[in-house]
């Protein structure tokens, strides 16, 4: 966060130490209630402010939907998120393939500026069910 030039707070560094701790693609409530663990006087819209400078500095992923509610992930790494249309749910697919941003910006002189891959389906626990 020092080296963006935001400053670090309790509450910033808890919501950064959670997204970075958990696999799953929570909402800003399920931030803030985790959060609350360790910072119990956060408040909501702390969270809503923080999760947004975190994903404008590049720190967190932020996943908009029109169907659910926006979701935030610390991974940053190249992967497929795996969206259950039935739940909500959503999990990583780490997968070393990955797409070639220069070979595009060179064929096509389009300069991509970020990039977010996604499957829709049944998660295996709605599967079963």
């Amino acid at each position: 966060m020092r080296e963006k030039g935001l400053r670090v707070t309790p509450q910033r560094e808890a919501i950064l130490d959670y997204l970075l701790a958990t696999d799953e693609h929570p909402s800003v409530r399920q931030i803030w209630e985790a959060a609350r663990q360790s910072v119990p006087g956060i408040s909501l819209s702390t969270v809503y402010s923080s999760v947004s400078e975190l994903s404008r500095l590049g720190l967190i992923r932020e996943l908009e939907f029109n169907e659910m509610e926006n979701r935030y992930e610390g991974n940053l790494t190249h992967h497929i998120n795996l969206i259950c249309t039935r739940c909500g749910s959503i999990s990583d697919y780490m997968t070393a393939h990955t797409i070639d941003m220069d070979h595009i910006r060179e064929t096509t002189r389009f300069r991509a500026s970020r990039s977010r891959f996604e499957l829709y389906g049944t998660c295996a626990k709605c599967a079963k069910k």
